[in-house]
């Protein structure tokens, strides 16, 4: 048995992941749970015999990766949770650590318990720690480095307003209007700007969500950029926009 705990700050969903868990993944064992980071805190160190957390992203005093800059989490592996697609949402996603979007899924749950538990703990460790030392320096006005044919070029990231797919390349669009054709895919430049408030809205464009101005109910959806630009929103990507919006 592996001898879990939750931490959540909703008591539904604290339930719900509990159900879900003794329905499809018998070797978990919840031991403990908890609602915010000080509890969490508690009932972590108050079970040094615990092999697995799942942990709740926001929480309403703080957020999941504060918990874990003040415990020692070397023997945990960790299973991070989230109902929103925030700022570290787009950051965990394309990072190796596992995350599950609530509402739970049965089978998304048990390919993350499947995955945790043959993963090697050391790597884990030093995985969780790289995203948390890159949250860190986020905290710091980010600059992003991008290649041309005649050299690089350092922007801060704040001055992007949006880029466009040119084919294998790219067109990099900022507030004071200048643009940059860049040697990435707009798929490459994605990945880039993952831990940033960036949304690709469209096959052919991706956002800077700092720098939307208006939504646009008509067609599929259509946003409104800082610089003026009239953008569509593809079919799939209108419902998960609209979320994003409602904060």
């Amino acid at each position: 048995m592996i001898n879990a705990i939750i931490i959540d700050d909703e008591p539904a969903a604290r339930a719900s992941l509990l159900l879900e868990i003794e329905l499809h993944c018998p070797q978990i064992r919840v031991i403990a749970t908890a609602g915010s980071v000080t509890e969490g805190i508690e009932v972590v160190r108050a079970n040094p015999h615990a092999a697995l957390l799942f942990l709740d992203i926001q929480l309403t005093d703080g957020s999941g990766f504060d918990l874990l800059q003040q415990i020692n989490f070397d023997h945990l592996k960790i299973i991070f949770t989230t109902a929103y697609s925030e700022y570290a949402l787009r950051a965990i996603k394309f990072s190796p650590l596992d995350y599950l979007l609530k509402p739970i899924d049965a089978q998304e749950l048990q390919d993350a318990v499947d995955k945790v538990s043959k993963g090697q703990q050391s790597d884990m460790q030093d995985q969780i720690r790289q995203f948390m030392q890159q949250l860190n320096q986020s905290a710091a006005p980010p600059r992003i480095a991008l290649a041309t044919a005649d050299g690089i070029h350092l922007h801060y990231v704040k001055s992007i307003v949006r880029c466009a797919s040119d084919g294998n390349y790219a067109t990099v669009h900022f507030e004071d209007k200048s643009k940059l054709l860049v040697a990435k895919t707009l798929k490459d430049l994605e990945l880039m700007l993952a831990p940033y408030a960036f949304e690709r809205i469209h096959k052919s464009h991706l956002i800077n969500m700092d720098h939307l101005k208006r939504y646009y109910n008509r067609f599929s959806g259509e946003v409104e950029m800082s610089d003026g630009a009239l953008l569509p929103v593809a079919q799939r990507k209108k419902a998960y926009l609209l979320e994003l919006l409602k904060g």
